[in-house]
């Protein structure tokens, strides 16, 4: 049985299979998930993550189910465990998007089937994934990326990095305030491909591929980090240091003026939009790997 909590959940082949899928299913197409049917649970607000899931079962020809777990028996006399338990019984898989990891990771034991995390407090993999078949898609290879980050150590970037495993020929450069380094670093992977620096540096953003940032105060966040990295901004003044093929990526949704500004997010080089639409084809390639 197949699971995607993180990204390290995958293997090398895992990872680029998914990949292949996503660039490979037609829409409407594929029937993979006929007679199938997928329950989806958010904890936490969604708008990309939540319709990207729901139209790609749709059509990989399955049903999703939504699920509140205020409305079942949780709430009064049922245990979490058995409750999952119970839903394994009449669902295919599960889509879980959670505020708790540790909440994600109980659940996939008592879950007899398969489960995707949707976004946690400690990881994205779908936006990983998505991210990285965006990357693929518009430069027209299959590594070699040198991608800057710019801002917090969260979910998403955590995932991000975990992906930079099979991405041996790619760099990513991170951005980032040192007391948010040094408070969080070790959480994160160090490989030979990540490297953090306190400064900006005009001469790796001069050879960037792409900037990416994500809002500066993620979930669960009790610091106000706004002002540590506001120095991170991606503007137009930063923007105007990269090359004339560099692009702009955010996972959305964005704080503008915060980790962004708005000619930078609606701009030439932005291509958030076409990020946002590859959720679903990853989507349906996260789920074709399921093999349900």
């Amino acid at each position: 049985m197949k699971n995607l909590l993180n990204i390290s959940d995958l293997s090398k082949d895992d990872f680029n299979s998914i990949l292949s899928f996503a660039s490979s299913i037609k829409p409407n197409t594929e029937n993979c998930l006929k007679n199938k049917n997928i329950g989806l649970i958010f904890e936490k607000n969604s708008t990309r993550t939540r319709l990207s899931f729901q139209v790609g079962i749709n059509q990989l020809q399955g049903k999703y189910i939504d699920i509140k777990l205020e409305e079942l028996n949780l709430q009064r006399v049922e245990s979490f465990e058995d409750t999952f338990e119970i839903m394994s019984c009449y669902l295919d898989a599960l889509v879980f998007r959670t505020t708790n990891h540790e909440k994600l990771k109980l659940a996939s034991k008592y879950f007899k089937k398969p489960i995707i995390n949707a976004l946690s407090d400690i990881s994205h993999p779908c936006q990983a994934i998505s991210d990285i078949y965006t990357l693929k898609e518009h430069f027209q290879k299959e590594d070699g990326f040198k991608i800057v980050w710019c801002g917090d150590l969260n979910n998403v970037l955590f995932s991000l990095l975990e992906s930079m495993k099979y991405l041996t020929s790619s760099k990513i450069d991170i951005f980032t305030d040192k007391k948010i380094y040094e408070k969080n670093y070790e959480n994160f992977l160090n490989l030979d491909n990540i490297s953090y620096h306190f400064e900006i540096d005009d001469k790796i953003l001069g050879s960037a591929d792409c900037i990416m940032t994500d809002v500066f105060n993620s979930m669960n966040d009790k610091d106000d980090k706004e002002s540590l990295l506001k120095r991170f901004m991606v503007d137009q003044e930063l923007m105007n240091k990269t090359s004339d093929t560099a692009v702009f990526m955010h996972c959305l949704p964005a704080k503008i003026g915060s980790e962004v500004s708005n000619d930078v997010i609606k701009g030439s080089k932005s291509i958030v939009l076409k990020q946002a639409k590859n959720r679903m084809v990853a989507q349906r390639g996260i789920i074709k790997w399921l093999e349900l």
